[in-house]
């Protein structure tokens, strides 16, 4: 195989490993949820600024509610010691709409894009749905946003509707597409 890339080239002979957030993790995803929010802020609902404040018990009790719980999880991918990416899922608790499930925060650096990472980690939060009797999964995509929505195509969700101006940075709206699959 041809590499036109050789950060890529590297990225791919390290060993990368997806997985579910332990405690241990905390600081590398708080960081790492941070660098998305602030490198990309049109692709979140969360703001940096907004987020950065929030006081450490907040990220504590996420991770911590993260861990064996069958109201959600957050996936991870780790290389060579560092958070290279990750992606969460929460379960709607309503009784008439337990059955569904929402995929937030799917985020990976940019050195190892392109290496397939988000397929991998999509692929675990979607077996993760499956083990907790998540029927549907839906989520989120700024419009702008082509290769995330070629990569959530390629992972089986189907577009169902546009969210006009769901995004507000400054003066600038962006919209949001509408995607959900079958779990």
């Amino acid at each position: 195989m041809i590499f036109s890339n050789p950060q890529l080239e590297t990225i791919l002979s390290t060993d990368i490993t997806v997985r579910f957030i332990r405690e241990s993790d905390l600081a590398a995803f708080k960081a790492l949820r941070l660098e998305a929010l602030r490198d990309h802020p049109e692709a979140f609902g969360s703001d940096h600024d907004e987020s950065s404040r929030e006081p450490d018990l907040m990220w504590v009790d996420r991770v911590k509610n993260a861990i064996g719980s069958p109201d959600g999880c957050i996936v991870v991918a780790e290389a060579g010691g560092q958070l290279a990416g990750m992606a969460g899922v929460f379960r709607n608790n309503r009784v008439k709409v337990r059955h569904s499930g929402t995929i937030w925060g799917v985020y990976v650096r940019p050195q190892f894009r392109g290496s397939k990472l988000t397929e991998r980690m999509i692929s675990e939060a979607l077996g993760w749905c499956r083990a907790n009797q998540i029927r549907i999964a839906r989520l989120t995509v700024v419009t702008c946003n082509g290769p995330a929505i070629r990569t959530y195509l390629r992972c089986g969700f189907t577009i169902y509707g546009v969210s006009p101006e769901e995004i507000r940075i400054g003066d600038v709206y962006h919209d949001e597409m509408l995607m959900w699959r079958r779990v």
